[in-house]
C-alpha cells in the first residue's frame, strides 16, 4: 500500500495543476479558426472550432457559419456539423483532469500511470490534428455531382491558405490548442525543470533549499494552488469588463448621424432598439448593427439610409418611409457606388424602391426582408431589389413582397442570386442585359410573371420554383426574350398561366438554350413557343398542363409579349394579322434517343426500354378546340372533357395540327423535382361545396313547398361556422 499512497511530489503536483487548468481552459477557448474570403465578403466568414462544437466569430451578429452552409451547397459540399469526435471532447478531457488528480494523490509512485498521463496529454493535441484534417479531406471529397458548380474533389488545408476559384481559405489553431499544447509541455517539463533547480540551489544556498521546500509543503502547495485559481479568476474577469468598456465606447449617444460622425472606420456602432426620426450617411467603412430592431424612419423624404463608403455595413434595422417621387428614384437603403458593401438581417417598409445598388462590386444582401407596401399600385411601385451596374455580388435568402419587381437587374454580370422568396409582385425576377448571372433555389409565387429574362446571355437557372404566376395578361412562369447561352435544370414551374414562354432564344449563330429536367405541370399551357426559338428541350415532365406545347403568333403572341417589351411586339404582330401561328424551326425534342415525359401520351413500349415506341404528337381535340373557344373553360377537367378526348381517340373526327413531335417520349418521369403532393385541407372548396349544396337543397325545398329562405338560412350559417373554424350545434 506505501507504493500506491504517500505523500505526494511537490514538482509534480504543481505540474499537475497547471496543466490541469490550462486543459480546462481550452474546454471553453477556440481550438481552430477557419476564414472563408472571396470578393463578395471582404471581411471574410469565420468560423471557430471549439472541442465539441463549431460557433460563428461571438463578437459578430451574423450567422456566418449558416452562409458558408449555403456557400457549400451550391458546390455540392456537406454541411457543417459537429462530428463524433467533438462530442467526446468534454468527457474525455473530464477523464484526462480526473486520471491525473487519481495519479498525483493516489498512484504518484507508479511511474508507468505517469508516463500513461503525459501520453494522455500529448494525444490530445496531435489527435485534434489528426482528426480535423481527416474531416478536412472527406468534406472535400464528397461532393454531390448534382451541385450546381463543380469544383471537383480538394483537400482544405488544416493550417494555410486553400484556394478554390475566386475563394480563399485561411486556417489556424487558436488560444484553446495552444493551451492544449502548454498543458502537454508543463506536465513533461515543469517537474524535471522543478528538480534541476532544486537540486543546484542545494548545493550553492542551504537555506534556500528550506524556502524552497516550505514552498512545496503541504501549506505551500495549498498557496500555490490558491494563487493560481486567483489569477485565473482575475483573468476571467478582466475579459468581459473590458470588452464592456470597448462596447460602452462604440455605443456613445445622439443621433445616428452622430455617431456615425464619432467612428473611425473599422468600428463596430451597437444600436440598441429605438425610433430615429433621420436619414443617415455612412461614409465610412463602420459596421452599423441593430439589436431589437432600432427603426430609421426617412418621414418620406428622399433616400433613408444611404452607404457611400466601401465595406459598409447595415444590419438589423427597421428602414422605412422613404420619399415616393418617380423621378428621384428614392429608396430605403441606397448603395451608391461603393463596393463590398453588406446588408443583412434588416426590414424595409413603406418606400419606394426596397435596396437600390448602383455601381458596385462585391456586395452581400442577405437575410432580408422587404416590402414597399402593397397598397401603393402596382404601376406607381418601386422595385424591392435594384441592381444597376452591379457585380460579383450575392443576393442571398431575402423575402421580397409587394415590389414592382421583386429582384430586378440591368447591366449587371457576375452575381448570384440563391435561395430568395418573392411573392405578389409584377415580375419576381426581371434581367436587362444582364449577362453571366446564376439563380438557384429561389421561390417566385403569385406574380404577374415569374422570371422575365431579356436581352442577356450566359445565364443559369437550377432548382427554382415557378408557381401560381397567373395574374394579367401574361401569367408567365419564366418568360426569356432575345437571351443566348441560358442552362435551366431542376426547375418547377407550377399552376401559371404559360409555364415557359420563348421567343428569339437562342438569337446568335452557335448560342443554346437547353432546358433539362425541369417539371412543368398544371399550367394552363405548358411551353408557349415563337417560331424564332431553337430551343433544346430533353429529358423534362409535362405533366397535366391543359395545352402541352402551344405555337405563340399573331394577337396571341401581342398580347403575351407587349407587356413587356414596351409595345413593340404588339405593334409587330399586329402588322402580321392573325394568321396561323408557325411552329417552332430547329428545336431539340430527343437527344440519345430519350425525350420528354408527356403525361397525355397514350403509346406504348414494347421493349421494355422506358421510351415510347411511336412519337408523341400534342393533338388533344378538347384543348384544340379549348384555342379558339375560351367558354369551353367551364368544362375543363370535368367528364365532358373526358369524353371527348376519349372519343376522338376512338374516331378521330377531330384534330389539330400539332405543333411539335417528340420521336423519344419517355414512359416514366425522369430524373428531376416531382410533382409535390398537396394534402392540406382545403377550407375554400369546402365552404363553396356547402353553398353549391344550400343552393340545391333550396332549389328542391322550393318544388317540395318547404320554407326556402330558412333552409338557405340553415346553409350559410352552417358554411359561416365552417371556415370560422368552428363545429356545427
Amino acid at each position: 500500500m506505501r507504493q500506491l499512497f504517500g505523500k505526494p511530489e511537490g514538482s509534480w503536483l504543481v505540474a499537475a495543476v497547471l496543466a490541469c487548468g490550462l486543459l480546462a481552459a481550452a474546454l471553453f477557448l477556440p481550438l481552430w479558426k477557419m476564414e472563408l474570403v472571396a470578393p463578395q465578403y471582404p471581411k471574410g466568414l469565420m468560423m471557430y472550432a471549439y472541442g465539441d462544437r463549431f460557433q460563428d466569430d461571438p463578437s459578430s451578429p451574423y450567422e456566418d457559419i449558416r452562409e458558408i452552409n449555403g456557400l457549400n451547397h451550391y458546390i455540392g459540399m456537406k454541411p457543417i456539423e459537429p462530428v463524433t469526435e467533438m462530442r467526446l471532447f468534454v468527457p474525455g478531457v473530464v477523464a484526462l483532469i480526473a486520471g491525473t488528480v487519481l495519479v498525483s494523490f493516489v498512484a504518484w509512485k507508479r511511474k508507468w500511470l505517469k508516463a500513461l498521463i503525459l501520453a494522455s496529454f500529448w494525444f490530445m493535441p496531435v489527435f485534434f490534428v489528426a482528426d480535423l484534417q481527416y474531416w478536412l479531406y472527406n468534406y472535400g471529397h464528397t461532393m454531390d455531382p448534382d451541385a450546381a458548380l463543380d469544383t471537383g474533389a480538394f483537400t482544405p488545408k488544416v493550417i494555410g491558405t486553400t484556394k478554390v476559384w475566386n475563394f480563399h481559405s485561411e486556417t489556424s489553431f487558436e488560444i484553446g490548442f495552444y493551451a492544449m499544447l502548454l498543458a502537454a509541455a508543463v506536465i513533461t517539463f515543469l517537474p524535471p525543470a522543478i528538480r534541476l533547480i532544486r537540486r543546484r540551489r542545494g548545493r550553492q544556498e542551504p537555506t534556500r533549499e528550506r524556502v524552497t521546500r516550505t514552498l512545496l509543503g503541504r501549506r505551500g502547495q495549498g498557496m500555490v494552488m490558491k494563487v493560481l485559481l486567483l489569477a485565473a479568476a482575475l483573468g476571467g474577469a478582466a475579459m468581459p469588463l473590458a470588452r464592456a468598456d470597448a462596447q460602452e465606447a462604440r455605443l456613445g449617444g445622439g443621433s445616428l448621424q452622430q455617431r456615425i460622425e464619432q467612428a473611425a472606420p473599422g468600428d463596430t456602432i451597437f444600436i440598441d432598439g429605438g425610433v430615429f426620426n433621420e436619414r443617415i450617411i455612412i461614409d465610412k467603412a463602420v459596421s452599423l448593427i441593430g439589436r431589437n430592431w432600432p427603426v430609421i424612419d426617412g418621414g418620406g423624404q428622399g433616400d433613408v439610409v444611404t452607404i457611400a463608403a466601401d465595406g459598409a455595413t447595415l444590419s438589423g434595422f427597421v428602414v422605412r418611409g422613404s420619399g415616393r417621387s418617380l423621378s428621384q428614384e428614392p429608396a430605403a437603403i441606397k448603395v451608391n457606388e461603393v463596393d463590398r458593401v453588406t446588408l443583412r438581417g434588416n426590414r424595409v417598409e413603406e418606400s419606394h424602391f426596397g435596396i437600390y445598388v448602383l455601381g458596385s462590386e462585391g456586395s452581400t444582401i442577405a437575410f432580408n426582408e422587404v416590402d414597399p407596401g402593397g397598397d401603393t399600385p402596382i404601376e406607381r411601385r418601386g422595385h424591392g431589389i435594384y441592381m444597376w451596374e452591379v457585380s460579383d455580388t450575392v443576393v442571398h435568402e431575402n423575402t421580397v413582397r409587394n415590389a414592382a419587381d421583386g429582384i430586378h437587374l440591368e447591366f449587371s454580370e457576375g452575381n448570384g442570386i440563391g435561395s430568395n422568396v418573392v411573392t405578389k409582385s409584377r415580375y419576381g425576377l426581371h434581367f436587362m442585359y444582364a449577362n453571366d448571372n446564376r439563380m438557384t433555389g429561389n421561390t417566385f409565387r403569385d406574380n404577374l410573371a415569374g422570371a422575365v429574362l431579356m436581352f442577356s446571355h450566359d445565364l443559369l437557372l437550377k432548382d427554382n420554383e415557378f408557381s401560381s404566376n397567373r395574374r394579367g395578361a401574361t401569367g408567365a412562369g419564366i418568360l426569356l426574350k432575345d437571351v443566348d447561352n441560358v442552362f435551366a435544370e431542376g426547375n418547377r414551374l407550377l399552376r401559371n398561366k404559360y409555364g415557359l414562354t420563348v421567343e428569339g432564344t437562342p438569337q446568335s449563330i452557335g448560342a443554346t438554350a437547353v432546358f433539362l429536367h425541369n417539371l412543368l405541370a398544371l399550367n394552363d399551357t405548358g411551353l408557349a413557343l415563337m417560331s424564332n426559338a431553337p430551343i433544346t428541350f430533353v429529358e423534362n415532365s409535362l405533366i397535366d398542363n391543359t395545352v402541352q406545347v402551344k405555337a405563340l403568333g399573331g394577337e396571341l403572341a401581342s398580347r403575351v409579349m407587349s407587356s413587356h417589351s414596351g409595345g413593340a411586339a404588339h405593334e409587330q404582330a399586329a402588322s402580321t394579322g392573325s394568321e396561323q401561328p408557325a411552329s417552332p424551326t430547329g428545336a431539340v425534342w430527343t437527344s440519345d434517343g430519350r425525350g420528354n415525359y408527356w403525361s397525355d401520351y397514350r403509346g406504348y413500349d414494347a421493349d421494355g426500354d422506358g421510351v415510347g415506341d411511336r412519337a408523341y404528337r400534342p393533338e388533344p381535340p378538347f384543348a384544340g378546340q379549348l384555342e379558339r373557344d375560351e367558354t369551353l373553360r367551364l368544362f375543363q377537367f370535368t367528364p365532358a372533357q373526358q369524353a371527348l378526348d376519349m372519343a376522338a381517340d376512338m374516331f378521330p373526327l377531330y384534330r389539330y395540327n400539332p405543333v411539335m413531335e417528340d420521336s423519344g417520349p419517355l414512359m416514366e418521369p425522369p430524373e428531376g423535382p416531382a410533382l409535390p403532393r398537396d394534402g392540406a385541407f382545403n377550407r375554400e372548396l369546402l365552404v363553396v361545396s356547402l353553398l353549391l349544396v344550400g343552393a340545391a337543397y333550396a332549389g328542391v325545398a322550393g318544388v317540395l313547398g318547404i320554407d326556402a329562405g330558412q333552409a338557405v338560412r340553415r346553409g350559410l350559417s352552417l358554411a359561416a361556422r365552417t371556415a370560422g373554424g368552428s363545429k356545427p350545434a
